[in-house]
């Protein structure tokens, strides 16, 4: 099974590198950076606390 999802996603990357346009790649690669920034910002909320909640609350809304 493991071989398989392997399969899957280099066939994906294959396909993708070889036929999506490179403005869509920007695009993708731009939302990619909004996800882990979230991602980012979530994960240090969770570890530090929520004492400023306005200023993640303003940083988190603001990726959208």
């Amino acid at each position: 099974m493991s071989n398989s999802v392997i399969s899957v996603i280099s066939r994906f990357l294959e396909e993708y590198t070889s036929s999506t346009p490179n403005k869509l790649k920007v695009v993708d690669a731009y939302l990619l950076y909004i996800l882990l920034t979230g991602a980012l910002q979530f994960l240090y909320c969770l570890l530090v606390g929520t004492f400023p909640f306005n200023s993640f609350l303003s940083g988190f809304i603001s990726l959208i």
